[in-house]
């Protein structure tokens, strides 16, 4: 960890000419020396610095960045996992994201770790937040405190088995009043991704599936954000932002079936999909700041639409013979229309600090699935078994209220918030409607107590809410391969989570322990019908999950040229799964190492191991693998830090499979695994450009950003 040397010298700025103060703030800088630890606490926040850390500096994009924060584990399809339970909400500078799953994925795999400035995790958040975030990363950019234009140009190719660059362009432009910021992302080449399954029931068929699935991406997305300064006390902020994902899939699947004793082969198909899924998608944001002695206003808009299609070319044939069996063609079209406004006030009582809010969000899905099926006749037909017609809208008011007062050693914050929703699910096909209305109170407790200076005690208790998403409720199939797909549940209830966080902090070393119950959590079961040999995993609640995990994690510095940091995790849980008349309620206990060894090499290089395992888990009637990987990593700067270069080699060793094996066998011997074709090796080049004017009064804060961390 890096000492600190600070030099008081503003005060002598007043006194010197324009050119004197150039020459001095040049020595000045040399001997500032900025220490900010790694990992800190800070009022149920955990904050990683990013910017100036050795730890992240081999980071490839803000993706990379995340896989290393303490209990956050980043799948090989992308999704992401806090605390080994919750899908954590991502917000940017304090605010959340009106994104897609794969807008997201793609914003997050462009943004260069060059322009975080920090990343706060909040594993329970207060009653300010939505219900919905039961777990949030914020991730804050490095703000442009210098007059003038600037930029940034990368670039970042990687390769396996296929090759895919990604192309980036950020320009700032900022003035006394306004400050301007355009982002340009392309992204072009291959991903590829298989599954492979057994499904065999006692004394029935053995199935196997094989698919393989080869994406080529041609996906752009383009940011305007303007922010200007009314006055000292007001700003107004907007942001537009478009991305279009434009992908060609091809899937080439195999069925292989044999007798119960696998000694005669029954059939063997193969299935061609070729897909053309396309998203388009465009949001606005209009922000407002505003203070009025101790009293302070935000106001923040939003409108996003998604607008999904695609369309699809199925056919499976007899692979022995190569005859015709089956032939489909799929039509999709899913929009979606989200508007929220929220209205935040805060200001000072007595000795403390009040916060209040009310928000209104409303979201509009549209689904339309139409599939044709060949027919004898040589002839296309609707299929209606497969066809659908789903709608979904749902209409969320919120409002809360917190209050923090400082007692002595003591911080502490309670709040209240309430949401009220209302909901109605028409699946047209079907004629079936399924409306919701109900009003959830939501408490929020913390308290912080500082020991001394470097030692913090942290508790919070608080009650969150998880609403089922269009996806899971919509009651019609989503194909894995023709005898396998999930069929979504309109019925399905929200749950609700009463959790419990400890944490403890002493400089840079935290502990962190969680615990809780979610009622009527939201899972997928399998049934196997052994006449037609259909697999299908159907959505229900379950009565109840208990959880409790604990995190440990520190940053070391080993010698002047060896750094590390590791985390250590280990994680419990219990539910009650009612299945084919029995009730199952197994306690799973598991655990995962994951750390980071950082190497200065001579020539200002910079060397990084990053590994990454994860203890046999599982859930009520799924047994899981082990999963694990090694990640190594190169980077160097030229051109005084204007150029940046990283070479990464992920999962060198090809082990990241994820894997899960039904408990029961006498029900089922259902197993699947999926392969994403995370092992790949990478190279990044980044070049910063453009002239700015140095603003004097922020000397300090900009050269802690530039050299914080360890």
């Amino acid at each position: 960890m890096e000492r600190m040397y600070l030099v008081v010298t503003m005060l002598l700025f007043g006194c010197l000419s324009a050119s004197a103060q150039d020459s001095t703030r040049a020595n000045i800088l040399k001997e500032v020396e900025v220490v900010r630890p790694t990992y800190q606490r800070e009022a149920g926040k955990l904050i990683m610095h990013i910017a100036g850390n050795k730890l992240f500096k081999t980071a490839a994009n803000a993706m990379d960045v995340l896989k290393k924060l303490p209990g956050l584990e980043v799948g090989g399809d992308g999704s992401l996992l806090l605390s080994g339970r919750i899908t954590p909400g991502i917000f940017i500078n304090g605010k959340p994201q009106t994104m897609s799953a794969g807008e997201l994925q793609q914003y997050l795999n462009n943004l260069s770790p060059e322009l975080i400035a920090a990343i706060e995790v909040i594993n329970n958040p207060s009653s300010q937040y939505d219900g919905e975030y039961k777990g949030i990363i914020n991730i804050k950019l490095k703000p442009d405190i210098t007059l003038g234009w600037k930029g940034m140009i990368s670039a970042s190719l990687q390769q396996n088995q296929y090759r895919q660059a990604d192309n980036n362009l950020l320009l700032t432009y900022k003035s006394k009043k306004l400050a301007y910021t355009a982002r340009l992302g392309y992204t072009t080449g291959t991903t590829i991704r298989r599954y492979y399954a057994l499904q065999h029931l006692a004394n029935t068929n053995i199935m196997a599936t094989n698919t393989q699935m080869l994406t080529n991406n041609n996906n752009y997305s383009a940011q305007l954000g303007v922010e200007y300064a009314i006055n000292k006390d007001q700003q107004l902020e907007v942001l537009l932002r478009t991305s279009h994902l434009n992908c060609t899939t091809n899937s080439f699947n195999t069925l292989h079936t044999t007798d119960s004793l696998a000694k005669e082969v029954l059939f063997n198909t193969s299935s061609n999909n070729n897909a053309d899924p396309v998203q388009h998608n465009y949001a606005a944001n209009l922000n407002y700041t505003a203070r009025w002695g101790k009293t302070q206003l935000q106001v923040l808009t939003s409108l996003a639409t998604i607008g999904n299609q695609q369309t699809e070319d199925i056919q499976n044939k007899n692979t022995l013979t190569n005859q015709l069996q089956e032939y489909w063609l799929t039509n999709m079209k899913n929009d979606i229309f989200i508007r929220t406004a929220q209205v935040d006030l805060s200001g000072e009582l007595g000795k403390g600090k009040w916060r209040a809010g009310v928000k209104l969000a409303l979201t509009t899905t549209r689904n339309e699935l139409h599939y044709d099926t060949l027919s004898t006749a040589n002839l296309f037909v609707t299929d209606s078994n497969r066809t659908n017609n789903f709608q979904y809208d749902e209409h969320i008011t919120a409002g809360y209220i917190t209050y923090e007062r400082k007692l002595n050693k003591f911080n502490l914050i309670a709040g209240l918030r309430a949401e009220h929703t209302h909901s109605i699910g028409n699946a047209v096909t079907l004629s079936q409607v399924t409306k919701r209305n109900y009003l959830t109170w939501l408490p929020s407790l913390t308290v912080t107590f500082d020991i001394t200076p470097n030692q913090q005690l942290h508790v919070s208790v608080s009650r969150r809410i998880t609403r089922p998403t269009f996806p899971i409720l919509n009651p019609f199939r989503f194909y894995f391969s023709p005898l396998n797909y999930w069929v979504g549940n309109p019925l399905l209830l929200p749950s609700k989570t009463s959790a419990l966080t400890l944490s403890y902090s002493q400089k840079a070393f935290t502990v962190t322990v969680n615990m809780g119950r979610e009622k009527d959590p939201m899972t997928r079961y399998p049934e196997y019908n052994p006449t037609t040999n259909i697999l299908e995993y159907l959505g229900r609640n379950l009565p109840y999950n208990d959880f409790a995990g604990i995190e440990t994690s520190a940053p070391v510095v080993v010698t002047k040229w060896w750094r590390m940091s590791n985390t250590l995790a280990g994680y419990y849980k219990k539910e009650q799964t009612p299945y084919h008349g029995v009730t199952y309620t197994i306690p799973i206990t598991w655990f995962t190492v994951s750390g980071s060894q950082v190497f200065s090499l001579p020539r200002d290089f910079t060397f990084e191991v990053y590994y990454y395992y994860s203890s046999p888990n599982g859930d009520g009637l799924y047994f899981g693998r082990p999963l694990s990987y090694i990640d190594l990593s190169l980077q160097r700067s030229w051109l005084k830090g204007r150029l940046n270069t990283k070479v990464n080699y992920n999962d060198i060793l090809n082990t990241y499979r994820v894997q899960r094996i039904f408990r029961e066998k006498s029900i089922i011997d259902n197993r699947f695994t999926h392969w994403f074709g995370i092992r790949r090796a990478i190279l990044t080049v980044s070049y910063s450009f453009g002239r700015s004017t140095y603003k004097g009064r922020q000397i300090n804060k900009n050269e802690e950003e530039n050299r914080a961390g360890m």
